[in-house]
């Protein structure tokens, strides 16, 4: 796959389009749960957008020089976040693009 650069600008507004689509959908989510270190800023981002509480969940998958060798995915055993009990409708972020194995 062929790399494609995105200023942060553009980064942030198409955050903001998908918090957009994600109200269109008129899905009613009680918590935000992201994939880090992938999801974080995005799960960031939507948590303050619809003030919601975010749960972060750690993946890793790339070793090797500079982490760019794909692994096996490994997630952390525990969500860390700042509520007593996780919400029972999740929205589940991650990177905005990239091979999408972590929900595999």
């Amino acid at each position: 796959m062929s790399e494609i650069y995105v200023s942060w600008s553009e980064y942030y507004e198409k955050i903001e389009r998908l918090a957009v689509k994600v109200y269109q959908a008129d899905w009613d989510f009680n918590q935000i749960v992201c994939i880090a270190k992938g999801g974080l800023r995005v799960g960031d981002i939507l948590c303050r957008i619809y003030n919601q509480p975010l749960g972060i969940l750690s993946a890793a998958s790339y070793t090797g020089l500079d982490n760019r060798i794909r692994g096996p995915i490994t997630f952390s055993r525990h969500l860390a976040m700042t509520t007593a009990k996780l919400g029972n409708r999740i929205l589940l972020v991650d990177d905005l693009v990239d091979s999408g194995i972590s929900l595999q």
